[in-house]
């Protein structure tokens, strides 16, 4: 019997990028499948989720630390979930699986502890999985994974061409959010306003020195509530406001006004794809989001605040050449007037882009993959 663990550390947000594989390998027989999470929240999400894929028998597992740690990081309000020594504190538990799954790279920890560790595999939460954020290179994390299960073959290209991982040991499985969503009947547009006004989808990432909610948020809200020629739904990033009290949350939100204005600071629908289907314009600085977006090719503004391009970076410049990129306020109004008109202009591009990131998303990725975890174990007659 051979047991997948599945290191759901990351959060929430990540869970649709491997639940639906978990689902899929708790089906095959002589498997039993292990979801590690960092909260009872997370817990609950996860079981949900698991039930609507339709997942046999799979226990999960939260990977809590001694209550006095716990009560420690609370009152220090820390945000992050101790990930790292959540991880070393379970280590010897996590590794008696035969495998583990990670949709992020902080697991590879698991790999440098002392003792045996198995074999390591990634299913990158998004697009442009061996990347950092914002202009800081590649992730040399990702070279501590045995197997690699990328969405398409920009991200098999970059894993490679980076050095991360040999050809052999990076494959495209397709997109498994994507792909999980399509198959619960879910990736359908809907107007979540009731009027004909185009809506606008803004999208700021987390990121400090390239998210634009402090230098462009409250102004973009000030300024389309003035002139109100569009909706607004403001779905950050939903690490953003991970550091923000319930209070300032309720603060925001409350701004909301179901005539044209929705802010939402972590809901899951930030991470169902609710408003990334529902809008028109897309609106954002960076994010893997735009490539949820467009299954459905539709206008995209984007903002350089730092002004150089995306210098630097490996998926900046590919990301800002789908729509109109603005540095300044004024111009940001300006490009979100003529969006749909010069939409035209960056269609094609958008369409290629797409189907190199993620190939056909209607295409079932979460059983490839399973396949190719199995098709890996028995490699390695394990």
């Amino acid at each position: 019997m051979r047991t997948i663990g599945f290191s759901l550390i990351g959060g929430s947000h990540q869970f649709l990028h491997g639940l639906p594989v978990a689902a899929a390998l708790s089906r095959r027989s002589g498997v039993v499948v292990e979801v590690f999470v960092v909260s009872d929240a997370d817990a609950d999400r996860a079981r949900e989720m698991l039930n609507a894929f339709g997942a046999g028998a799979v226990e999960v597992i939260v990977l809590r630390l001694p209550r006095f740690v716990e009560r420690a990081a609370r009152r220090e309000g820390a945000a992050a979930p101790l990930k790292t020594l959540r991880l070393a504190w379970w280590s010897m538990r996590m590794r008696r699986c035969t495998t583990i799954v990670a949709l992020e790279r902080t697991s590879a920890l698991l790999a440098r502890l002392p003792g045996h560790c198995p074999p390591l595999i990634q299913i990158p939460h998004g697009v442009g999985g061996a990347r950092r954020a914002g202009g800081n290179g590649v992730d040399g994390r990702f070279s501590a994974f045995d197997l690699a299960l990328v969405a398409g073959e920009a991200d098999r290209r970059s894993t490679i061409d980076a050095g991360l991982l040999p050809a052999e040991r990076v494959q495209v499985v397709g997109q498994i959010k994507l792909s999980g969503l399509n198959r619960l009947g879910l990736l359908q547009r809907k107007r979540l306003f009731a009027n004909a006004r185009p809506t606008i989808l803004y999208n700021p990432h987390f990121h400090p020195r390239r998210g634009s909610w402090e230098q462009f948020g409250r102004a973009l809200i000030d300024a389309l509530g003035q002139d109100r020629a569009f909706n607004l739904i403001v779905a950050p990033h939903v690490r953003l406001f991970a550091d923000a009290s319930a209070s300032e949350r309720e603060a925001l939100e409350a701004l909301g006004d179901p005539d044209w204005l929705i802010i939402d600071t972590g809901s899951s629908r930030s991470m169902d794809m609710t408003y990334t289907l529902g809008a028109d314009i897309y609106l954002g600085d960076f994010s893997s989001q735009l490539y949820e977006w467009l299954i459905f090719p539709r206008p995209c503004v984007f903002i350089d605040q730092v002004g150089d391009g995306g210098a630097g970076d490996t998926k900046l410049p590919e990301m800002w050449s789908m729509g109109e990129t603005v540095t300044s306020f004024p111009d940001l109004l300006r490009a979100l007037s003529r969006a749909s008109v010069s939409h035209s202009d960056y269609r094609h591009r958008q369409s290629a882009l797409m189907h190199d990131a993620v190939g056909d998303f209607r295409e079932l990725a979460d059983e490839v993959a399973a396949d190719a975890i199995v098709a890996f174990l028995d490699a390695r007659q394990l």
